[in-house]
């Protein structure tokens, strides 16, 4: 019993944790709204779509990744992840908004 007890932890630990993730809507300026939902694996989806990797510089307040071979990265006014945090952003793609930060899991 007190071995089966024990396989029973070491299966449990050995599961893949949950991934904490910080969900951020953006509002171009022009355009439609995007919801960005980023995982602490280095993974991002958009819109619900399939995760794709992501690279982030908070010196910089920077997020980079790359969406059907389309690079683009996200610089941002101030650098937050409190849900409510707003703030300016641009892209390397040329357009520009607001982010702000709607939702986080741990």
């Amino acid at each position: 019993m007190k071995s089966s007890l024990i396989l029973a932890a070491l299966a449990l630990a050995a599961l893949p944790a949950m991934a904490a993730t910080t969900t951020v809507e953006f509002a171009p300026a022009e355009g439609d709204k995007l919801v960005a939902v980023f995982a602490d694996d280095g993974t991002v989806s958009f819109n619900g779509g399939a995760a794709v990797p992501y690279t982030m510089d908070e010196a910089g307040k920077t997020i980079c990744s790359s969406v059907n071979g389309a690079d683009n990265c996200a610089t941002f006014e101030t650098w937050g992840t409190d849900i409510g945090h707003v703030t300016p952003y641009t892209t390397s793609q040329g357009s520009a908004g607001t982010a702000t930060v709607t939702a986080k899991t741990e």
